[in-house]
């Protein structure tokens, strides 16, 4: 059972004495303050309070309420407010906020109960703390109870994010032991098995601000670490783009694949058309999602033999994604495709169609995991004194990028701050934050252009840049 426990409730009516029984059938329309603590009553003035001063009646609701502030203080005494009787009100289960209920139920070591959890479709997903793991069952019993029907699974994620297909272990702790779920963002309906692929709520914002601030209508996108393909149906759907899907996970394919048919009919027409291997069928000149499955340093290579390169890369693998920029060393420098038709029947390219004139360069969007120098240690101590401050997240971020685009072989030590260089190599670097993963550790993501003179050092010419 849990507590009942009281309500503070300020009843002021100037032109009536109110008594006990004229308080509790007012009191659920009442101000909702605090607990355990007094209610105020108006009382007329042929009360008492016409005996106390206003000084008097200051003093009184003072002490009442200790934590009140001055100014509340003076206006209620102002108004002839005086502390009325304590009243009991009794606050169902069922109303109860779920982590009053928690820390009622759970021991002192447990304290305090567990505060976040991710909702994905109808599945609650916790990522529960040592302290927490023994009353797990507990814990989820009272979620699944208050949140229901609408929740009708509670997991615990086990270990962390690993392997190939960037998948976790979970444990069912309440509920019915089914992780398919339906997900709808921005209006586009996902399906897709939570523990086959990789998906992650948090980042609805940043597909946001990819769709709304970098996509234009009508692009290309490709996306090497799609996932279940959430960005790649809201780009088709919202703007028309014409999409290149890849991920390693064959389920994430899978469900991409049947999450872009349950779509297209939302596809936004005045894409620029197209078909591969694995796209869903449409007619000419509408957006399509072309998937592949496979390893996303041979799509990105591959990727620069379409007919058209595209608009945008979406390099979305925080823990390894700057180690797949080499791909980029096979693309064409100085040239762009821009023929149709190139592609055989098995959607392999023609890597021998003709190039011909240039357009705007591929704007990449990596994403990676990035800490800040440590400006105790003894190296960045030794760049502090030579006038190389440490590095923010971001700026190491950027220097990871730098690294996997144009490696320092044989250098005894790495050059720092490399965004002034890929800039004079034409890639308008930009970076912002993403989000905070661990004390310290965020994910950034870093946007940069593929330029032709980037190309042209990449595969290996000298290039005068000072």
């Amino acid at each position: 059972s849990y507590d009942d426990y009281d309500r503070k409730v300020i009843l002021l009516n100037p032109s009536s004495v109110l008594d006990e029984q004229d308080q509790i059938k007012r009191k659920d329309d009442d101000i909702l303050l605090n607990d355990n603590i007094k209610s105020l009553s108006k009382v007329s003035s042929s009360t008492m309070t016409m005996e106390m001063t206003r000084a008097e009646r200051i003093d009184t609701l003072t002490k009442s309420f200790p934590k009140m502030n001055k100014t509340s203080i003076e206006l209620l005494a102002d108004a002839s407010g005086i502390p009325g009787p304590i009243m009991k009100k009794t606050i169902h289960y069922s109303q109860q906020p779920i982590q009053r209920i928690l820390s009622k139920l759970l021991p002192k070591e447990a304290q305090p109960p567990p505060t976040g959890y991710e909702q994905i479709g109808h599945v609650i997903h916790l990522n529960l703390k040592e302290k927490h793991v023994p009353y797990k069952k507990i814990i989820g019993s009272v979620l699944l109870d208050r949140l229901s029907p609408k929740i009708q699974t509670v997991v615990n994620k086990v270990g962390e994010v690993s392997g190939p297909y960037r998948t976790y272990n979970m444990e069912v702790l309440a509920g019915k032991p089914d992780t398919n779920v339906h997900v709808v963002e921005n209006g586009v309906s996902l399906q897709f098995d939570l523990q086959k692929v990789y998906w992650c709520t948090r980042l609805s914002g940043e597909r946001a601000r990819l769709i709304d601030s970098e996509f234009k209508e009508g692009q290309i996108v490709a996306d090497a670490f799609c996932g279940v393909g959430a960005l790649c149906v809201l780009a088709a759907t919202k703007l028309g783009c014409t999409i290149y899907a890849n991920d390693l996970n064959p389920n994430a394919a899978k469900f991409i694949r049947d999450s872009a048919k349950k779509n297209q009919k939302r596809f936004k027409a005045g894409g620029t058309g197209g078909t591969r291997a694995g796209a869903v069928d449409m007619k000419s000149n509408e957006p399509s999602i072309n998937v592949h499955c496979g390893d996303a340093f041979d799509f990105i290579q591959n990727l620069g033999s379409l007919a058209k390169l595209p608009d945008h890369v979406v390099m979305n693998y925080p823990l390894d994604s700057t180690s797949f920029l080499g791909a980029f060393r096979w693309w064409p420098a100085g040239k762009r495709n821009t023929n149709n038709g190139n592609e055989d029947a098995d959607g392999d390219v023609d890597v021998d169609a003709d190039l011909t004139s240039a357009s705007s360069p591929t704007k990449v969007h990596l994403y990676t995991f990035a800490r800040g120098d440590n400006p105790s240690s003894e190296h960045n101590q030794s760049h502090h004194h030579n006038q190389h401050p440490p590095r923010s997240p971001i700026d190491v971020a950027i220097d990871l990028v730098a690294d996997g685009l144009l490696p320092e072989g044989g250098a005894i030590e790495k050059t720092r701050f490399r965004k002034a260089y890929l800039n004079k190599l034409g890639c308008d670097v930009q970076a912002h934050e993403v989000r905070d993963v661990a004390p310290g550790k965020v994910v950034i993501c870093v946007s940069f252009k593929i330029s032709d003179l980037l190309l042209s050092v990449m595969q290996g010419d000298f290039v005068d840049i000072d």
